[in-house]
């Protein structure tokens, strides 16, 4: 069960295929995922591996925001996303990856902008995709599970 804010404020739960209205839950249309495209989909991707007991909740512009960040200018794209994803990852037309990655520059210019200054100059195409789902990634994470990224780096740090 997944628990979403909205930019006004309200609340969007849902067990993986939709929610309700802000400020009106469990009551007239529901909003489904495809209506939040394509962060419904990312936040899913980006908790696969939660414990299957997990419940979280998440507010979409806060993650947006956060993402947004990520492409702000070339710099900051490059300290945020030092790393490429690993695992399987295309660009296929027929990939997640890909309609993920038309929606998302269609939802934000800064992304555009940058991707149009890096591809080919700095970097190839999948390689610019691969950090930048890896750094989308890592800030959802860090949304949607706080206590657990404070853990991590608490662990890392030998407290």
């Amino acid at each position: 069960l997944a628990q979403v804010t909205s930019a006004t404020g309200g609340r969007f739960m849902g067990a993986g295929v939709g929610g309700a209205k802000p400020n009106q839950l469990d009551e007239e249309e529901p909003v489904l995922q495809d209506d939040i495209f394509p962060w419904f989909h990312l936040v899913q991707w980006s908790a696969e591996d939660a414990a299957s007991n997990c419940v979280f909740s998440w507010d979409l512009a806060a993650i947006q925001d956060s993402v947004a960040n990520l492409t702000e200018d070339m710099d900051r794209f490059l300290t945020l996303c030092p790393d490429e994803l690993s695992g399987p990852f295309s660009l296929d037309e027929h990939t997640a990856f890909a309609e993920w990655a038309e929606a998302l520059l269609q939802w934000n210019p800064q992304l555009s902008r940058l991707r149009f200054r890096m591809v080919p100059a700095r970097m190839k195409e999948e390689v610019f995709w691969r950090r930048y789902f890896a750094g989308l990634r890592r800030v959802v994470r860090k949304d949607i599970f706080p206590d657990k990224e404070e853990e991590e780096a608490d662990v890392q740090d030998g407290l």
